[in-house]
């Protein structure tokens, strides 16, 4: 490799992608008109009241019949794990590519 440094910062760039995504990610959020059922309902547990922003939470205490509550839940459970798929794939990426370039760099400071 003629420019080991620039794998280096690559990886480092892509560790960062990686990072930021992880910890930016969380469960989907619920859709505005479902969150405010959701928090008319849960107004008597104060503690519950929060996660009615998140989408699988509000569906499933909005829910009509256990059918659509099932789907809006896994709908929101998917997106949830194409996040951590994708976050993870980037960190993985980036910690493969910055190794290599520090290894790149120490195999050229050896001959």
């Amino acid at each position: 490799m003629k420019n080991p440094v620039l794998l280096i910062v690559l990886g480092l760039v892509l560790l960062a992608a990686g990072a930021a995504l992880n910890f930016t990610g969380g469960p989907p959020r619920a859709d505005v008109a479902i969150a405010a059922q959701c928090k008319e309902r849960m107004r008597d547990q104060p503690d519950m009241v929060a996660k009615c922003d998140e989408a699988a939470f509000a569906a499933a205490m909005t829910a009509t019949d256990a059918d659509s509550a099932a789907r809006a839940i896994s709908a929101a459970n998917n997106s949830e794990v194409g996040g951590n798929t994708l976050a993870m794939f980037l960190l993985g990426l980036g910690a493969a590519v910055t190794a290599a370039g520090i290894f790149a760099r120490w195999k050229s400071s050896q001959s």
